[in-house]
């Protein structure tokens, strides 16, 4: 069965439909019945009218009427004639030939039309009651010729003491074909009024009936405890019971909805912090895998060389120094790692305390190439500094920092006998510091994943090259306390480490 709604919608319809069409068909009916004697009294009028103005024109001179007679035919297909009662045509709006001397006369070399004029004038006069016309004045009449030709006549005297008449007529062929065309005419407007109806029967059953579908539609959705729909009324200060109805089901869905909402909501924010739970767990794991993956090593070396010096196996002063530079070494690193840690835990938990002050970047690159010229003089790597002649003011600890793990990192990775160039610039936005060093570059998916704790491309992790693998996570650390980015990226030759800070934080 179909749904209610949509049965009142079809009966809605239906009814408007029916109205449409017996309208429509009742014109059509007195089109048919009705049409041609109300045409044929408008005819008559309107050969009345030309008798009428005829007449009040008419002082006797046939000169005088000549242009309205045109006019008349012309304009309203109405022909007109002035005859005396002999038959003598005086003037007509189709015979204006005349003699010489002005005196109107007949042209012998008239046409078919011309020559129908005339039988229809003189069947008009042939049958002419002259005394009725006296009395009367004018009378109407209908003229017919041997081809069934009809013509709708009206015969009046213009004036009696001269007798002269004034014949009016007009074919039947007009008023059948404006009867025919006016039919045809109201056919194809019926149908297309019929056809509006249709389609406004059915916007205004849908309308009708809207109300109550949408209210089956929402009573539906709470069903299956969905109370995110409104019903939207009208809109009225002033409504029925279909709207009174609408709005307590909007009352109600609300009601439920914000009851489902908050517990929904209590049900995002568990698991929001289950998720931020399992994420801080596993971050915890990889920090401690890490951890233990970095201070195993040394570890086990100390371990290793302090039990070899308790059991007297290096008794050599050589080797026992070599046992206790070893175990001093691995400490060494083991500290580095630890201070590491620390500073990274203060700067991602905001407690790292930053003093800002104007800091030459020449100066502290010249200090930085300074410290860690006897690693590069070991591998015959030449530092470039001189285009860093820019002013910044941030954090001297902290970018220094950033410096040293950049060019530490590019003395690490250069090739024996390459080229470490580090730049300074300043545009509209920030600051930029560069250091390039010449080698192979890294694989493009590699760059944003060097800057995460304990990311090496080394993934067997061997010591060789040293570090800690939080060096960069430390500067991105930094960036972020101090409002600026960092980056890198393969460039001709090698590949560059860029660190930028804020231009309202630092001057020239």
């Amino acid at each position: 069965m179909k749904p209610k709604p949509h049965s009142i919608r079809f009966k809605f319809f239906s009814v408007i439909s029916l109205v449409a069409l017996v309208f429509i068909g009742l014109l059509l009916v007195l089109n048919l019945f009705f049409y041609k004697d109300y045409f044929m009294m408008t005819r008559k009028n309107s050969l009345r009218d030309a008798f009428n103005t005829v007449c009040a024109s008419y002082t006797g001179d046939t000169d005088d009427i000549v242009t309205m007679l045109d006019s008349y035919e012309s304009r309203s297909a109405i022909r007109l004639a002035v005859v005396m009662d002999d038959g003598t045509i005086l003037t007509s709006s189709f015979l204006h030939d005349r003699d010489e001397s002005g005196v109107p006369g007949f042209n012998f070399g008239m046409n078919e039309q011309q020559f129908r004029s005339i039988a229809v004038l003189a069947s008009v006069m042939q049958n002419a009651d002259w005394s009725s016309l006296a009395v009367h004045q004018y009378r109407f009449t209908n003229v017919c010729l041997r081809d069934n030709d009809q013509y709708l006549c009206l015969i009046g005297s213009l004036d009696t003491d001269e007798g002269s008449y004034l014949i009016a007529y007009m074919p039947f062929a007009f008023i059948e074909q404006n009867s025919s065309l006016n039919l045809a005419f109201l056919l194809i407007a019926g149908g297309c009024a019929l056809l509006i109806c249709l389609v406004l029967a059915f916007f205004f059953s849908r309308e009708f009936t809207r109300p109550l579908v949408s209210m089956a539609a929402l009573a539906d959705r709470m069903s299956e405890l969905d109370f995110s729909s409104q019903y939207v009324g009208k809109g009225k200060r002033e409504s029925d019971e279909i709207e009174q109805l609408g709005q307590s089901l909007n009352r109600l869905s609300a009601y439920l909805e914000q009851a489902i909402g908050e517990l929904k909501q209590s049900n995002d924010q568990l698991a929001q912090e289950v998720r931020e739970k399992e994420r801080i767990d596993n971050m915890r794991r990889e920090f401690i895998v890490n951890v233990s993956h970095e201070l195993k090593t040394p570890i086990a070396l100390i371990q290793g060389y302090a039990e070899g010096l308790t059991a007297g196996v290096a008794d050599d002063p050589e080797d026992r120094k070599f046992y206790c530079d070893t175990i001093a070494d691995e400490a060494g690193h083991m500290n580095r790692l630890v201070m590491q840690l620390l500073s990274l835990s203060k700067l991602e938990l905001g407690a790292e305390q930053t003093f800002f002050e104007e800091i030459d970047l020449y100066e502290m690159c010249h200090d930085a190439v300074q410290k860690t010229a006897v690693l590069c003089e070991s591998k015959g790597l030449s530092v470039d500094c001189e285009n860093t002649h820019v002013t910044v003011r941030t954090d001297s600890g902290l970018l220094d920092q950033v410096l040293m793990n950049y060019l530490s990192n590019a003395i690490r990775y250069t090739t024996e006998g390459g080229k470490i160039v580090i730049s300074a610039s300043r545009d509209e936005k920030n600051a930029r510091l560069t250091v390039f060093n010449e080698g192979e570059g890294l694989p493009e998916e590699e760059l944003p994943k060097i800057w995460e704790k304990f990311y090496r491309t080394d993934r067997a992790r061997t010591r060789e090259a040293g570090g800690t693998g939080i060096g960069l996570s430390l500067v991105r650390a930094i960036a972020d306390t101090l409002h600026g980015d960092c980056g890198a990226e393969n460039v001709p030759g090698g590949i560059a480490f860029w660190f930028t800070l804020p231009n309202e934080l630092s001057q020239n």
